[in-house]
């Protein structure tokens, strides 16, 4: 049940986001929404193994989106996602 409300939050923050660490922050509520229903499913010993296999993975994509935001404000000075170009 949390992790639908979770979904339902992340979804609506995506749809009405105009700031790209806006954006980042419903991206996670998405992964964090994913790993509790996750947790609900894995009940044996290989389910583990897995769940750390894709929270490694989740971390790697949260630096990457953490770069790219970095990158994307120092360009343009700014992380809006509208409006025009500041040089």
């Amino acid at each position: 049940m949390i992790a639908l409300i979770m979904l339902v939050i992340g979804s609506l923050m995506l749809v009405s986001s105009r700031d790209l660490v806006r954006l980042l922050i419903s991206l996670e509520f998405l992964f964090a929404s994913l790993f509790l229903s996750l947790l609900s499913v894995m009940n044996h010993p290989q389910g583990y193994e897995t769940l750390v296999a894709v929270i490694f993975t989740s971390s790697s994509e949260l630096m990457i989106l953490v770069a790219v935001t970095t990158i994307f404000s120092k360009m343009f000075r700014t992380t809006s996602l509208e409006g025009d170009r500041v040089d």
